[in-house]
């Protein structure tokens, strides 16, 4: 993943900038307390193989078509995120992102989040 500066401000957030080759170019655009931001382009058909993240995340599709596979525990959900489209993905769940066309993705990270309250 490439890097930017520690600037509370991100610029850029919607521009495609791919990269050749079988995976996505993912770009830290910011980085601040409890949470990070990152740009994905997608040429079509890329894959942003399976992985998790150690806090909750938030996926959102500014341009073009993602499928985005989630393993909850009741099973695969696969969700169809167009433009516009926002995807909440809880903490520690295996998901895997795939390219239906040219794609730019944002994603925010949520670092050091309590889970949820006990009742």
């Amino acid at each position: 993943m490439s890097e930017t500066t520690s600037s509370p401000v991100a610029t850029g957030t919607t521009e495609w900038t791919p990269r050749d080759g079988a995976a996505p170019h993912a770009q830290r655009l910011l980085s601040g307390s409890g949470l990070t931001m990152v740009r994905i382009s997608f040429r079509r058909g890329q894959i942003l193989d399976e992985h998790r993240a150690p806090g909750p995340i938030l996926v959102q599709c500014l341009s073009g078509d993602i499928e985005l596979d989630v393993d909850t525990p009741a099973g695969r959900e696969t969700h169809r995120l167009a433009a516009g489209s926002v995807l909440h993905i809880d903490a520690g769940l295996m998901h895997r992102l795939t390219a239906a066309d040219d794609s730019v993705v944002q994603v925010v990270l949520h670092r050091n989040v309590a889970g949820p309250a006990a009742s």
